[in-house]
């Protein structure tokens, strides 16, 4: 990409903190609790801890135990996006969960509300229903996040491009240009979108929860019955107004803990400025690493939080570089480190209406500047409440 700011071909949940941004804290109130370890460790920056870097690659992913105990080092509340840390020693001792044990039965379980069926509202997840801090999502997290495959003609194969949310039965919304243009230049038409998706690696995927190994019931790629694309959308703006479309899937969802729809936005009101709102998808991040390098596409599902940018505020930081931000694009984020960009355009960016208790879609991830997760630049999103009556003139 050229242009210093240019559309996200998909979204980068940058997990980890960088590198020096805070000194290493080891006083008491960071402490935590390490997976297979009596004592205690130190909530601390990924970047931070030797024995973390040990740990973290890819490729050890594939091991539902690794990708369990790196789950449990994550630390929350105040802490949220560091890891726990050794206090003495530079390595853990045991870095994998047992595996071995009984499959979780959601029938019977008092920890999940489990099998949600037809009836079940939207916004809703057998998880707990408030995020708990942390980087990597868990198993049931965000059910309604999409992964769009796509692919040359006449082949059969796929890959991720974009992420989408499904908001019914039998339709995902994500960006427009993920339905248009360079995407579908660079990597073939949309081919299928991808539902109850979590680990790249397996399927059905698996995480060890407590005394139990907890799994999915399998992904599932449907076919798209119809593209729509916002009409006033134009590929090659460089605002990217009206960045919003729709997939009506071939066939409607079967709603499981894994599959569920989110809730549209009332008419109202946008989330106020400062108000944190949550993005995931399986882009690039510097949460895992391979050999090669620190900035790698995740294959397990990640999110992180945003704060809600001043809309004039968003504006004037993105008129220097031609970009005219329109009533319906807002903004969120600005963080070092912490942002969306290239990995999942069109993923959902979520809130929590703790009155309601239940999951709002408020925006979909569409453009920023070229160097995701800069300081005092926040990314911009579509949005959803500004295209309310488009969407449901479609979606009926």
């Amino acid at each position: 990409m050229n242009r210093i700011v240019g559309t996200l071909s998909v979204l980068f949940v940058t997990a980890a903190l960088v590198a020096g941004q805070f000194p290493p804290i080891w006083d008491v109130t960071t402490s935590c609790n390490i997976p297979n370890e009596p004592d205690q460790g130190a909530c601390q920056n990924p970047d931070d801890c030797f024995a973390y870097q040990h740990i973290s690659d890819v490729d050890s992913l594939s091991s539902v135990g690794r990708l369990s105990f790196l789950r449990g080092l994550q630390c929350t509340g105040m802490a949220e996006g560091m890891i726990c840390c050794p206090r003495h020693g530079s390595a853990y001792r045991q870095p994998k969960m047992n595996e071995s044990l009984p499959k979780r039965d959601r029938g019977k379980s008092t920890v999940v509300v489990s099998r949600m069926n037809a009836d079940t509202p939207c916004g809703h997840q057998s998880y707990n229903e408030k995020v708990l801090g942390g980087q990597i999502t868990n198993i049931d997290e965000f059910p309604w996040t999409a992964m769009l495959l796509y692919g040359a003609k006449g082949t059969n194969e796929v890959a991720p491009a974009c992420g989408g949310a499904l908001i019914s039965k039998s339709f995902v919304i994500t960006a427009a240009h993920c339905l248009v243009g360079q995407v579908i230049q660079n990597k073939g038409p949309l081919k299928f979108v991808r539902l109850g998706e979590y680990d790249l690696n397996k399927d059905p995927d698996c995480l060890v929860d407590g005394k139990f190994e907890d799994c999915t019931d399998g992904k599932v790629d449907i076919k798209p019955k119809r593209i729509l694309p916002h009409p006033q959308y134009a590929a090659k703006s460089s605002s990217q107004h009206h960045d919003i479309g729709l997939v009506q899937l071939e066939k409607p969802v079967v709603f499981t803990d894994f599959i569920q729809h989110i809730c549209l936005p009332e008419a109202t009101a946008d989330p106020a400025v400062g108000a944190k709102l949550n993005v995931c998808g399986w882009g690039r991040t510097d949460f895992f690493r391979n050999e090669v390098q620190s900035n790698v596409a995740s294959p397990i599902k990640l999110k992180v939080a945003l704060p809600i940018v001043d809309h004039q505020r968003c504006r004037d930081i993105y008129r220097p570089h031609k970009l005219a931000l329109g009533s319906g694009q807002l903004c969120a984020g600005g963080h070092k480190a912490k942002d969306s960009c290239f990995g999942d355009s069109g993923s959902p960016l979520m809130f929590f209406d703790n009155k309601k208790g239940t999951w709002i879609l408020s925006g979909v991830v569409s453009i920023g500047v070229q160097k995701c997760g800069t300081e005092g630049q926040p990314g911009i999103y579509t949005n959803v409440r500004e295209y309310l009556g488009w969407i449901k003139k479609n979606t009926v």
